[in-house]
């Protein structure tokens, strides 16, 4: 055999060995991994079965997913410089995140969609039909916490728009600094009222009703995003997650738990639908 040939073969094995190291290290990035993703609690009930929903699919991938309030979770992020996913109640926090660097903007995507309701205990004691009535003397109304909570904040924008803000506001008898912890408040019968999504009547039908806003306030919908965060150092597994949680399967969770996959469309007052 000529030396030419020889180093040729030689070479060539070289190759093939490397190509192995390397296909055997992507097999085993891809079959294990562990992220952490900050949820804002708006999306939990629905994010627990996607969870398992992911991690059945990838047996080597485990999800540790902390719950709270959009602002606080954002917060604890960029404090610590924590994350694989970012995952807000809704897209004014992501907004947030992007400007303040803890996303990266390029992975981010829309999962769902929620729209604000009034959510009152099943049977509706107070009989709250409106926002107005949240204005009433002895209605005892309560709040999610603006600044730490995304529906927090829908909920001054929508009180201002009615102007009722003050005459609301003497009514809170307390501030909840997740959505869950809002929802909450309605099913315990622990006030009369909450400015919720309406979504929270999925989570427990049996103990709270839906008072539906007109469109000039229910508009003020928003989506629930999600993004790779700028901390994470297994980016392509984070963005696997984002992926799957944009996916037809998710998409299926999402909708049977009650949240909108798609943007929901309002008449404003006083047009006729249209065909």
């Amino acid at each position: 055999m000529r030396r030419s040939t020889r180093i040729c073969l030689i070479a060539v094995s070289m190759l093939m060995g490397l190509a192995l190291v390397v296909n055997q290290g992507r097999a085993q990035e891809k079959a294990t991994g562990r992220l952490f993703v900050f949820v804002g609690s708006a999306s939990k009930p629905a994010m627990e079965e996607a969870k398992k929903a992911f991690e059945a699919a990838n047996p080597g991938i485990r999800l540790d997913i902390s719950y709270g309030g959009s602002g606080t979770l954002l917060n604890q992020m960029l404090l610590e410089q924590i994350g694989d996913v970012y995952v807000p109640g809704s897209d004014d926090f992501m907004d947030k995140a992007e400007k303040k660097g803890a996303v990266d903007p390029l992975t981010r995507r829309v999962i769902c969609w929620l729209v604000p309701a009034i959510i009152v205990p099943k049977g509706n004691p107070k009989k709250v039909h409106g926002l107005e009535d949240l204005a009433r003397p002895g209605v005892q109304i309560g709040l999610a916490k603006a600044g730490a909570v995304c529906l927090g904040d829908i909920s001054e924008e929508i009180l201002a728009a009615a102007g009722l803000t003050e005459k609301v506001k003497k009514n809170v008898v307390t501030y909840a600094l997740s959505c869950e912890d809002t929802a909450h408040l309605a099913e315990l019968g622990e006030v009369d009222a909450i400015i919720g999504w309406e979504v929270f009547g999925a989570w427990a039908p049996e103990k709270v009703e839906v008072v539906r806003l007109p469109a000039t306030y229910a508009g003020r919908a928003r989506n629930i995003p999600a993004a790779v965060s700028t901390f994470s150092r297994q980016p392509r597994l984070a963005g696997k997650f984002v992926s799957f949680l944009t996916s037809i399967e998710a998409k299926k969770i999402f909708q049977a738990r009650g949240y909108a996959i798609r943007k929901p469309v309002f008449q404003a007052p006083g047009t006729k639908p249209s065909k």
